[in-house]
């Protein structure tokens, strides 16, 4: 019988699909809500997407200072810091994945409607939040793999 790996692993693409169904499918009910009782779809605000770039964006840089730290500079880490840097790339990838289902949904649940300009507006709007969340999701993968501890072959490279 194989062993089970000790410590934290990566986070599959199993739960990461997993997270976007169940942000499509709760979005999906809500918006159903929505529309049995004749109320108002929302509206979303450009500056939800900005606002997701700008977190992507700044996931990103830390990715990259991480990855410098571990693995380029090989500089000892203050181990409250690695679990929090990690735990801010667990949050990134799980939560930008149920935002993308949940944006996707919200965005296609328009498409029936686009001779009107507000669901064309949802349309767009809903398909740009939708990328700025897949930004969350690489930047949480790329800050994931800063994270890993360098390995013994790697660190041989670098003495050489």
């Amino acid at each position: 019988m194989p062993e089970s790996p000790s410590g934290v692993q990566p986070t599959r693409l199993r739960a990461l699909v997993l997270a976007a169904i169940v942000g499509g499918g709760v979005t999906f009910l809500l918006l159903l809500g929505v529309s049995a009782y004749a109320l108002t779809m929302p509206v979303v605000p450009w500056t939800t997407p900005m606002l997701m770039f700008v977190g992507a964006v700044a996931a990103g840089v830390l990715a990259r200072v991480t990855y410098l730290r571990n693995h380029v500079v090989h500089q000892p880490q203050d181990p409250v810091r690695s679990v929090a840097t990690l735990a801010i790339a667990k949050a990134l990838l799980i939560g930008g994945s149920l935002l993308t289902g949940g944006y996707l949904v919200f965005a296609l649940f328009s498409v029936g409607h686009l001779d009107a300009p507000l669901p064309k507006q949802r349309l767009i709007i809903g398909l740009v939040t939708a990328a700025a969340a897949i930004g969350l999701v690489v930047s949480g993968w790329a800050l994931e793999r800063a994270c890993r501890t360098p390995d013994a072959d790697e660190d041989e490279n670098h003495d050489t």
